[in-house]
Order: C-alpha cells, then sequence, then structure tokens
C-alpha cells in the first residue's frame, strides 16, 4: 500500500506537489458548477427539469460514491496512480457529453465525470503522505480554497459561456481542463512509492456493496423531494438503501481487512466532525440555491432583492473568493487557538450571519456583507473538519476517511435542500402572478433563514466535541 507518512526530506518541494492537485481539483469544481448556468438551455433542449435534472443527479449520484472507493484504492494502489485515472474518466466523460446530443449518452458521461469527486480525498492524502506534518494543515487549506473560489467562479464562467456559445462548449472546455490537468499530475507529481498489496483486495466485493448503498439512498431522497416520502418508489429506494447499507456493514465488520473500515467512523476523532458537518451541509450548504432564488425573486412579491440571474451570480462571488482567500491561513489559527476554538468562530460566523438575514434582508449592501461573513466561517470549517479527520486517520486509509466524509455530507445536503424546498413551498403562492410562477412569501423566507441558522448552532455546540489540539495517527 501506499507510503503512509512524510519522510524526513519531502520527495519534492511544498508548491510543486500542491499546485498541481490545485489544477486537478479545479476540474471537479467547475465540472459541477459551471452546468448549473445552462439549465434552462437543457431544459429547454430535453423537454423539461426532470430530464434535464438527471445531468447534475447523475453527477453527484458518482461523486459521492466514487470518492470513498477510489479514494480508498489510491490508499491501497497509490494516490498519484488513481488519480490519473480517475481524471482520464473524468476527461473522457467530459469529452463523451461535448460530442452528443442524446440525453441517455449525456447521462453516462456525466456520471463518469462525476467520479472527479474523488479528487478532493485523493489530494488530502498525497498531502499527508508526502508533506512534512507541519504543513499538512496548510495545504488542506490551499486545496479547500481551490475548491471554495471556483465553485463560487463556475457559475459566472458557465453564464459567459452559454452568453457566447451553447452549452456543448462547457463541456469542451471542462474537456481541455481536464487534459491539462492529467499532464500537469503526470508531469509534476512522483510516482506513488508503494509497499506489496497482497491480500489487501481480498474484500473488493464486500466493499462495493457501499455503492449500492449510497446511491438508492440519495435517488430515495431525490424521489421523495418530487413524490413524497410515502409514494411507493420512494420507499422501496429506501428500503434498498437500508439493506445494502446493512449488508455493507455486516460485511465490513466481519473481515479482519476490510476494503472500506466502517471502524473508522467509530473513532471520536473522525466520527464528530463528520456529526459537525452533517448539521453545516443540512443547513448552510443550501446557502447558495437559497440565496440565489432570493436575489432573482422580483421586488414587486414585497420579498426579495429583484436581481438578474448574472447579478445574483456575483451576489455570492465575493463570499466565496473571500472564504477561498482565507482558507490558507485556518491552518495558523488551528495551530494557534486549536481546531475546536477554530470551528466554534466558523459556526458562529454562519449562525449569526443567517439569524441576522432573517430579519435585514432588503438591502442588497447588508446582504452581500452577511454573506461575505457566513461564506468565510463556512470556509473556515470546510478547512477544519477535513484537517482534524487526516491528522486523526490512519496513515494508509488517510484518503478513505476523507472519501467518506465526502459521501456523508453529500447525502446530507440531498436532505438539506429538500427540507429547504419544503419550507419555501409551504409559504409560496401570494407572489404569484409573474409569468405563471408561485414566490415564497417573507415569512417563508425567514423560516428558511431562521432554520439555517440552527442547523449552524447545533454545529456550534457540536464544536465541544471536537480535539482541542491536532492528534496525529500513526497505526493503521
Amino acid at each position: 500500500m501506499a507510503s503512509g507518512a512524510a519522510s524526513a526530506e519531502e520527495p519534492h518541494p511544498f508548491y510543486k506537489l500542491v499546485i498541481p492537485l490545485m489544477i486537478a481539483e479545479l476540474v471537479a469544481a467547475l465540472e459541477l458548477t459551471m452546468l448549473y448556468a445552462a439549465m434552462r438551455s437543457l431544459v429547454a433542449e430535453f423537454g423539461g427539469t426532470a430530464q434535464a435534472g438527471w445531468l447534475v443527479t447523475s453527477f453527484m449520484l458518482s461523486s459521492a460514491a466514487g470518492a470513498a472507493l477510489f479514494g480508498r484504492l489510491g490508499d491501497l494502489l497509490g494516490r498519484r496512480n488513481i488519480l490519473l485515472w480517475v481524471l482520464a474518466l473524468s476527461t473522457l466523460g467530459s469529452a463523451l457529453s461535448s460530442v452528443t446530443k442524446d440525453l441517455e449518452w449525456l447521462i453516462v458521461g456525466r456520471t463518469m465525470q462525476g467520479f472527479a469527486g474523488a479528487i478532493v480525498p485523493l489530494c488530502f492524502g498525497m498531502i499527508r503522505e508526502r508533506v512534512s506534518p507541519d504543513r499538512v494543515s496548510l495545504g488542506i487549506g490551499l486545496i479547500s480554497s481551490t475548491v471554495t473560489i471556483a465553485s463560487g467562479s463556475g457559475l459566472v464562467l458557465g453564464g459567459i459561456i452559454i452568453d457566447h456559445s451553447d452549452w456543448t462548449m462547457i463541456f469542451k472546455i471542462s474537456t481541455g481542463l481536464g487534459v491539462f490537468a492529467y499532464l500537469i499530475v503526470l508531469l509534476f507529481i512522483s510516482k506513488d512509492q508503494l509497499s506489496k498489496t497482497s491480500g489487501v483486495l481480498n474484500d473488493l466485493l464486500g466493499g462495493l456493496l457501499f455503492i449500492p448503498a449510497v446511491v438508492s439512498l440519495l435517488l430515495g431522497i431525490s424521489h421523495a423531494a418530487k413524490y413524497g416520502l410515502f409514494e411507493a418508489a420512494s420507499l422501496a429506494w429506501l428500503a434498498g438503501a437500508a439493506v445494502c447499507l446493512g449488508a455493507w456493514i455486516w460485511r465490513e465488520l466481519s473481515v479482519e481487512n476490510p476494503l472500506l473500515d466502517v471502524r473508522l467512523l467509530a473513532r471520536p476523532e473522525i466520527a464528530w466532525p463528520n456529526i459537525m458537518m452533517v448539521f453545516v451541509a443540512l443547513g448552510v450548504y443550501q446557502g447558495g440555491h437559497l440565496m440565489a432564488l432570493f436575489g432573482q425573486q422580483p421586488l414587486s412579491t414585497g420579498i426579495g432583492l429583484g436581481l438578474s440571474a448574472t447579478m445574483a451570480g456575483f451576489l455570492l462571488l465575493p463570499a466565496n473568493i473571500l472564504a477561498g482567500v482565507a482558507a490558507p491561513f485556518v491552518s495558523t489559527l488551528i495551530g494557534r487557538y486549536g481546531p475546536r476554538n477554530v470551528a466554534r468562530l466558523g459556526c458562529m460566523m454562519m449562525c449569526t450571519s443567517f439569524g441576522l438575514l432573517s430579519v435585514f434582508n432588503g438591502s442588497v449592501a447588508v446582504v452581500l456583507v452577511l454573506l461575505i461573513v457566513q461564506g468565510v466561517g463556512l470556509g473556515i470549517t470546510y478547512v477544519t473538519a477535513p484537517t482534524i479527520i487526516v491528522h486523526a486517520s490512519p496513515p494508509d486509509r488517510t484518503s478513505e476517511a476523507s472519501g467518506m466524509m465526502a459521501v456523508i455530507r453529500s447525502t446530507a445536503m440531498a436532505i438539506g435542500a429538500q427540507t429547504v424546498a419544503t419550507l419555501l413551498a409551504t409559504g409560496s403562492g401570494h407572489g404569484s402572478g409573474h409569468g405563471g410562477h408561485a414566490f415564497p412569501t417573507e415569512a417563508a423566507y425567514q423560516t428558511a433563514f431562521l432554520y439555517v441558522a440552527g442547523t449552524a448552532f447545533i454545529a456550534l455546540l457540536l464544536c465541544q466535541k471536537l480535539p482541542k489540539k491536532l492528534a496525529v495517527s500513526s497505526h493503521a
């Protein structure tokens, strides 16, 4: 398996490793968010939101399932090796999507693109493996800043592409970015140093039970969002998820060397950051969708900012950029004040911002300032949680643990998205008459803002369970 600890002398300079990894992560972040700008065109192309929505759903399903699986394979077979495979498959998916207008083939292409969701866990594992311990937190911060800035910029970049070309150009640009990232990783990151791997894949079949469990769960949540929780297909998907999840847990607990070690989640130093991020994902991660809708809502409805789609996108951009710029400095804060106190700061900023948004939301300037505060707070927690997990994970399972965190976060995000949509829909209808659309009321938005603030407050309380100092695990 891949070497787990950084050597006394790093194989190559810190930034010679981190910059290629940042370029690789740029691919994953832009592949998701750029497509959001094309959704109106895709809905018109394929005749409905349900059909076009599968282009997002398929990406997120494969991203969630692939994060832990490819992360673990990177731990076993070399993180650089698997990163190259992930980039190749993702780029092939982009290329396929760029040359077809058949929905089925586009879904196949987007599924392959979604494998890029494993890039972050692989990057975190490679940083833990290859750099000196005192620079691991900085490396995680730089990768996280790339995710944050690229995610915020993707919607604006996608809008520019759509304004000057058609939606296939997004996939063509993604293909070019994928090829570039593949070559950068191939040329500038040294090969993995592997020990013997005999017997480490003896649980491949059992570990793969994890994939249908995750896919069934997310499909069940998605179906319940459209047709109701107690609809037959929703119940069937959720029941299938429970069966597969139970079978996977039983299998992984019964073998000595499991492909995906569920026991990792029982470790307090890994469990509590994940639980904290569940509540952040249930609420604050919905802020982008919530504020995009709020920003575009016509002023004549009595609530909202009345911005165009492009300007609503720019409304969120400063928060993402400043959060990304701040992310590398979080490592310094963690080293000086400890992860518990730093996470508290981030959660307090998110809770306060959305609490104030429930009352002060009539001015673009005020909303912009509050979004920046919550964005920086989210960036702080986004760095702190994986930093704790990476340091606490066994060196030979770092990418696996990071991948599991991505899966847990994705599942919570899916549940949170449905919760926010329900809160907004409950108060819709009083603003109808604008092109036949019903808009959420002031009370509905206030409830949604307070819900997000409440989840951040629960996360703040959970920070008490986080370690005061980083503890480095050196055992499997």
